[in-house]
């Protein structure tokens, strides 16, 4: 029985979410607050295996409770909200900076065709969710700014021609790390970067908003056709695979999901390896699952840099332990080797070798 706390200040909204967790006989209720106060005094004295998180909160909010949870209590946390204005978008992924997993869409109405299907989405992420080992987190003074522990400079690896295309997957735990990564590459980036990032519908458009608020890049959703230039970052659009089409311009496509989810990382990864050969990279981040392990594969035996996370940096090692066990990965590497290692490749044409991962 998964023990779950539910966050919300609106007492209908609440009510209607402890209805559709209590139906499901693998979750139990053990309490619900209103305020960010009551939800972490819960969380010490009722221990969930799991909270759904509001943002808007009396009182503390939502980021707030997060915070004081994830560093005294550490407890499973996903974020179930309504789509937020671009505006409110910075508050929303500060609170997964804080350590919440995920954002989650609440319910459509009852009453309306996709009620059912919306709440079935919602309750089967919170069970995964649950199964997830979190750790405690300190914070700096300020979460911006922090130097990087990782000191040694990484030797370069023998590359034929500069690094046109960067293609970047991530799933759980990859919003607050894509912002780190896109935060440190500077304005004269010569590659183009694309991400993938695994999302509930309806927040995309927030995290891109989000992203260009910390990116020295100019950071955009992807549109059909839209040229890849370098210097500029392009995320996926909800509910399509995003490749790298003929004459370097964005495909966006219905395809059947791949892996249980569209966009797909391994499609942009394997598109990549077909237009770039050697001159892309693929970066596949923290996640669960094993999407884009097989597109990382692709992409590294065509002779491209391929880079995966490693395992004590990750919030969930699936996807680039699949990679990693594929030997799909030539680099196995924790955030601040990962933005060193691309800000020094690519720009480069030639230099000394450095062995790939075991």
């Amino acid at each position: 029985m998964i023990r779950l706390l539910v966050v919300e200040d609106s007492k209908t909204v609440q009510q209607a979410l402890v209805a559709a967790f209590n139906a499901d006989p693998e979750i139990q209720v053990v309490g619900t607050a209103e305020s960010g106060e009551k939800a972490v005094s819960l969380a010490r004295s009722l221990g969930p295996d799991i909270i759904t998180m509001d943002i808007n909160l009396t009182g503390m909010d939502g980021f707030q409770a997060t915070r004081a949870i994830m560093s005294s209590c550490p407890v499973p946390i996903v974020i179930v909200t309504g789509k937020l204005d671009p505006r409110d978008s910075e508050t929303l992924f500060r609170v997964m900076e804080a350590g919440a997993l995920m954002v989650l869409a609440k319910p459509v109405p009852v009453g309306t065709p996709e009620h059912a299907e919306s709440v079935a989405r919602l309750v089967q992420h919170v069970k995964l969710m649950s199964e997830i080992k979190v750790v405690r987190r300190t914070f700096p003074a300020s979460l911006a700014g922090v130097a990087s522990p990782f000191a040694p400079p990484l030797p370069l690896p023998r590359v034929a021609a500069p690094i046109k295309v960067v293609a970047i997957g991530a799933s759980t735990g990859g919003p607050p790390l894509l912002h780190r990564i896109l935060g440190a590459l500077p304005v004269d980036f010569g590659a183009a970067v694309l991400v993938v990032q695994h999302m509930a519908d309806g927040f995309t458009e927030n995290f891109v908003h989000w992203l260009n608020q910390g990116s020295p890049l100019p950071v955009r959703l992807a549109v059909s056709g839209m040229r890849i230039s370098p210097g500029q970052v392009y995320v996926a659009p909800d509910g399509f695979h995003m490749e790298m089409g003929p004459g370097e311009c964005i495909a966006l496509s219905k395809a059947p999901p791949e892996n249980g989810v569209r966009p797909a990382v391994s499609a942009l990864f394997r598109s990549v390896a077909l237009r770039c050969g050697s001159q892309g990279a693929g970066v596949l981040l923290t996640g669960m699952g094993s999407d884009g392990a097989q597109g990382l594969k692709a992409l590294r035996d065509l002779g491209a840099i391929t880079i995966a996370q490693d395992r004590e940096s990750s919030v969930v090692f699936g996807m680039p332990a699949e990679a990693i066990r594929l030997k799909a990965a030539l680099y196995i590497l924790p955030p601040e080797g990962i933005i060193e290692l691309l800000m020094r490749l690519v720009n480069a044409r030639r230099a000394p070798g450095l062995p790939p991962a075991a």
